[in-house]
């Protein structure tokens, strides 16, 4: 009951931190802009207006480790770690593969902002166990093989149940050892768009939609620097 007891603590602490506006823009082709506030207000100013069907997102991204938000994001996302954890949300995610229409939110978009946000740990994960692979002289291709296999079977996904909150709130999960990143949309209560980074090993996206955590994901890519594979790349901009 104690570590239940601090799960909100744990998601959402109660102290003050600095926190930095970034648009995130979907446009109708599928792809995405991020642009820090100052960036879109100035290109507003010189008459940059998003296209028809674009959707836009204004997500604050907060850190409490070193207070610099882009900093904490690197150092949670870039740190070796013995597992992590993919939160998909409430146990009503489930009904997504059963009855869609009883979930609250949007299926087709927590269901790709959960696969994105999964590919692209697993791809931060992986470089650690490649770079180990190198340094035991295995060559290219065996590197890469055993960073996949060492990844996967590091890598769990849990509903955001009674025992995952206690699991959170002891820190047993989201901690130097063991990431987690946690998924809150309309299903779960979330009342902003915002990503938090709580403590090391920790990372919370919020979204009101579905969508909005959909694009929280292509910004922690975008603050990462991080890029897919040509053949499987997310598209963004700005």
């Amino acid at each position: 009951m104690y570590g239940y007891s601090q799960y909100d603590v744990s998601v959402s602490p109660n102290k003050s931190a600095p926190e930095h506006t970034y648009i995130v823009i979907k446009f109708p082709d599928g792809g995405y802009g991020v642009f820090t506030l100052p960036q879109y207000v100035n290109l507003t100013l010189h008459g940059f207006k998003a296209p028809e069907g674009a959707k836009g997102y204004a997500v604050n991204v907060t850190g409490y480790i070193t207070g610099i938000p882009e900093v904490d994001v690197n150092l949670t996302l870039n740190a070796p770690y013995q597992r992590f954890t993919i939160i998909v949300g409430d146990p009503s995610a489930k009904k997504c593969s059963s009855n869609p229409e009883e979930f609250t939110g949007s299926c087709s978009d927590r269901t790709a902002a959960v696969a994105e946000i999964s590919a692209f740990v697993a791809s931060m994960f992986k470089r650690y166990y490649y770079l180990e692979a190198l340094k035991k002289g295995m060559d290219e291709a065996g590197a890469r093989q055993y960073a996949y296999e060492e990844t996967m079977k590091r890598h769990d996904t849990r509903y955001l149940s009674f025992m995952t909150k206690v699991a959170l709130g002891l820190k047993r999960i989201g901690n130097k050892e063991h990431l987690a990143i946690v998924l809150l949309g309309p299903a779960e209560g979330a009342k902003e768009n915002r990503i938090i980074v709580p403590r090391p090993g920790l990372i919370i996206l919020e979204g009101k939609s579905d969508g909005a955590l959909r694009a929280e994901v292509v910004l922690l890519e975008k603050i990462m620097e991080f890029k897919w594979p040509t053949e499987n790349q997310t598209s963004t901009s700005g």
